[in-house]
Parts: structure tokens; sequence; C-alpha cells
């Protein structure tokens, strides 16, 4: 059982990959749908995969079992739309995956 069970008390819409065609309209795919979470809005800056420094405005902590998450993929909270910028493997002290920390803007 991971450690941030009990604090996963917030629910995400949605989290969708995004493709665009040759004429630049946007299609998006549903990845996972009503994910349990922990969302705080916390203003930090994070380092993007590719190494650039982005100021993330929402921090959210999911259970372990959403390793396919993926920056610049969308999330939806509510009616509002966010990007990941971010990711962070947490593990437990035996070294298993214990939560994933994702960071939006």
């Amino acid at each position: 059982m991971s450690l941030i069970s009990g604090l996963v008390n917030q629910e995400i819409t949605t989290v969708a990959s995004v493709a665009s065609d040759e004429y630049g309209d946007v299609t998006e795919t549903t990845v996972y749908s009503n994910i349990s979470c922990r969302w705080q809005e916390k203003r930090q800056i994070v380092k993007s995969e590719s190494n650039e420094e982005i100021l993330s405005t929402v921090e959210v902590w999911l259970l372990p079992n959403y390793t396919s998450v993926r920056e610049k993929q969308r999330v939806t909270f509510g009616s509002e739309k966010y990007v990941i910028v971010g990711k962070e493997n947490k593990f437990d002290l035996g070294g298993n995956l214990d939560h994933i920390k994702i960071f939006l803007v």
C-alpha cells in the first residue's frame, strides 16, 4: 500500500495524449479517466525532460499505477485544462515505486 493512500481525496477527470495533424488540428485521446489524486496549487520551478526550467502552478500526487503519464499530456480537473511539464517518481524505503508527482501549468 502506498504511503499517500489516505491523501488522495480529489479526482482528475482525464489525462489525455495530444496529437496534431498537418493542418494543425489537435486531437486528444484519453489515456486515463477518473483518477484519484492529491491536488496542490503550488508555484515552483521544475526541470522538464529537455532540461528546461518551467514555472509550474500545480503539483499532483498519483498512486503508482499511472506510470505512463508523460510530459505534454493534458490533464482536465473540473472544467480546467492543464499541461504536464514535469514528472517525478517517488520510492519507498524498499526501493518500490510509492507514488508519482506530476507538475502542471
